[in-house]
């Protein structure tokens, strides 16, 4: 809930891949929090940055030690030979 709080953040969408509910089939098993946020401050502002969205990924650190370029690359190849 600190992101949530936070007035210089908007949360755009949350997509919670550990909620029971979700069909983890979609994904090839993979599951993560991934949250898309904008930050609004004065500082963000200024920079120019206040209407980027940015993508905060939240998972287990067993999942991020094996994700890798290549365990992202063959993630995809099977997505693709699904035809998701």
């Amino acid at each position: 809930s600190a992101i949530a709080g936070d007035p210089d953040v908007v949360l755009l969408r949350v997509k919670n891949r550990y909620d029971p509910d979700y069909d983890s089939d979609t994904s090839g098993g993979y599951r993560d929090v991934n949250i898309n946020l904008r930050f609004r401050s004065a500082t963000a502002s200024l920079l120019g940055v206040d209407t980027h969205v940015c993508e905060l990924q939240l998972m287990l650190r067993g999942v991020a030690e094996l994700k890798t370029e290549t365990g992202h690359r063959n993630y995809v190849a099977g997505r693709n030979l699904r035809a998701d």
